[in-house]
């Protein structure tokens, strides 16, 4: 495994970072979207309430769905459902619709959240774990605390669309990444661990 593991890491902490920066990077732009769809503060607000209640909502469901279906089949289809979303938001055409869409967003970033510290652990060895899961831990924190600045930004130079819309080329990059990292489950339930996928010819390695 050698260095590769922290590879797995990086493009989990990506992940990560996407689920956490959505659930903030909305906040600066929601007097925008008030405006453009010509609703009432207590409507739009339901744009950043809706993603945090399915969020916490699904976290413990899709952590046990991981163990039964693996983690990397759960974390890759979580982050296409992410991407996915995050586009139909940039271009939805009502409040309702937005809403509708950040609904599916968050199920895709429970997902990612959910499968992060889980396949992190099964990566890493009793003793790099708690460094590894606190560097993962890392990208929770810069994705709260980076939002709302980035949110303003994109919203100041393009439009309240814009901040989701960058989610696509971001994500394809990351679900890219994330296939071509070899690791997969080996087993199911509380057995399941991680290992390398062997080539023939080819040393097994994590990524």
């Amino acid at each position: 495994m050698g260095s590769r593991k922290w590879l797995v890491l990086s493009s989990v902490s990506v992940g990560t970072f996407m689920a956490t920066l959505d659930g903030s990077i909305v906040n600066i732009s929601l007097p925008y979207i008030q405006q453009g769809f010509g609703i009432s503060l207590v409507a739009v607000e339901w744009v950043v309430v809706a993603y945090l209640l399915v969020v916490g909502s699904l976290l413990l469901p899709f952590g046990r769905l991981g163990e039964v279906l693996t983690f990397r089949r759960v974390y890759l289809a979580g982050f296409a459902i992410f991407t996915i979303a995050s586009v139909l938001c940039g271009v939805a055409p009502s409040a309702p619709g937005l809403i509708l869409f950040r609904v599916v967003q968050a199920v895709g970033a429970a997902m990612l959240q959910a499968m992060g510290p889980a396949i992190v652990a099964r990566t890493f060895e009793p003793h790099e774990r708690g460094r590894a899961l606190g560097l993962n831990a890392v990208s929770v924190s810069i994705g709260l605390s980076l939002g709302p600045a980035l949110g303003g930004l994109l919203t100041e130079v393009g439009s309240w669309r814009a901040i989701f819309l960058v989610n696509a080329p971001v994500g394809l990059f990351a679900i890219l990444w994330a296939a071509s990292c070899r690791w997969r489950d080996r087993g199911t339930g509380s057995r399941s661990t991680f290992r390398a996928r062997s080539w023939p010819g080819r040393r097994s390695s994590l990524c």
